[in-house]
């Protein structure tokens, strides 16, 4: 049957060296195009997955909390689901929102690399290499470098990670090889974010679609279309209501923390001005203001202000190879530039 049928065309979104398109623009808006997107121009991270299994109200509150956890501004997302964890995959929407003729599927080149059911291993990534470690047929970690990683890096992300063993050692690199299709599949609910969007473009498609199957067939699957989009966006208005309750609850939570953090300061461990030292040096490095420093037993809070050209990843990045903190979070601050960084502070030798 794969033989009958095209491939959609596959493109490629590099670091280095931009966007390689594959396909005409006609086969791109019958098929559909996918656009794999490399490493270097993704943020990782992960979180509980919630009970219930697929509904609609969970893949909302997913993409709710994915959105207050990345440090990117304006992200698009990809949801890695496994049975307990949720592999968030963001990167800025900037990347993609200028293809012309595009209308496809976008997804981090680490969802196509084959899994591992447990242990750590370094992969070729499109740019550059990629440290990946598996539990339970799933991705918790994941650490990008441009150049291959030496002994020293391979460790401190073995240590990041909290993996022990033979897996402290650097292992050899693995090729690049994308596989066709993610290892997860992806949830009814997610689907239906692509259903709203349908445009004129899309109908344009269809038209085309039209002249080559089966007009009934394509008729049945239209009016399947219409009547999931009717379903869904009758749930998400009703869900939006609730939405708002769980925004004013998460900001009443950030407050009631961040007072919790000022009265902890008399808990301190590890004197502070080792900490401000240590972060000041990094901080210098990126040109970015030190609004305010807090240090609890065993937690560390800074308030940042960064300029727009600011890059996140790089500074979490730099912040993990500190020796004196692990766990690292960036996240946006209420104002313009401005970002909370918070990290695990290592228990003292």
């Amino acid at each position: 049957m794969s033989r009958r049928f095209p491939n959609r065309p596959q493109s490629v979104l590099s670091a280095k060296r931009g966007v390689e398109r594959r396909g005409g623009p006609v086969e791109r808006l019958v098929l559909g195009e996918r656009v794999i997107l490399s490493r270097a121009l993704c943020h990782f991270e992960t979180m509980n997955a919630l009970p219930g299994g697929q509904s609609l109200r969970r893949y909302e509150a997913a993409k709710l909390n994915a959105r207050a956890r990345t440090p990117i501004a304006d992200p698009d997302f990809y949801f890695d689901w496994g049975t307990d964890q949720v592999g968030v995959w963001s990167w800025p929407k900037s990347l993609t929102s200028d293809l012309t003729d595009f209308e496809g599927e976008i997804l981090p080149e680490t969802v196509l690399h084959s899994p591992l059911q447990d242990g750590a291993r370094l992969m070729k990534a499109i740019d550059g290499y990629e440290g990946q470690v598996w539990r339970d047929g799933q991705l918790r970690a994941s650490r990008w470098w441009p150049n291959q990683p030496g002994d020293a890096d391979w460790a401190n992300f073995m240590r990041v990670s909290r993996m022990t063993g033979a897996d402290q050692f650097r292992p050899a690199v693995e090729e690049l090889v994308l596989a066709e299709r993610p290892a997860h599949g992806q949830p009814y609910t997610a689907l239906l974010d692509r259903v709203k969007s349908i445009s004129l473009r899309d109908m344009a498609a269809l038209a085309l679609l039209c002249i080559a199957v089966p007009g009934l067939y394509l008729l049945g699957q239209w009016a399947h279309l219409s009547q999931t989009r009717a379903s869904a966006n009758a749930e998400l208005s009703a869900l939006s209501v609730e939405t708002a309750e769980i925004s004013e609850a998460r900001r009443s939570a950030q407050a009631a923390s961040n007072e919790l953090a000022a009265y902890a300061s008399a808990l301190n461990r590890r004197h502070p001005a080792e900490l401000l030292a240590s972060v000041s040096e990094e901080l210098a490095r990126f040109s970015i203001r030190l609004d305010a420093f807090e240090q609890n037993d065993d937690q560390l809070a800074l308030n940042l202000r960064a300029d727009a050209d600011f890059a996140p990843e790089a500074l979490v990045r730099a912040m993990e190879n500190n020796p004196l903190m692990n766990s690292v979070r960036l996240e946006p601050g209420r104002g313009n530039g401005e970002w909370l960084l918070t990290a695990q502070l290592e228990a003292l030798q």
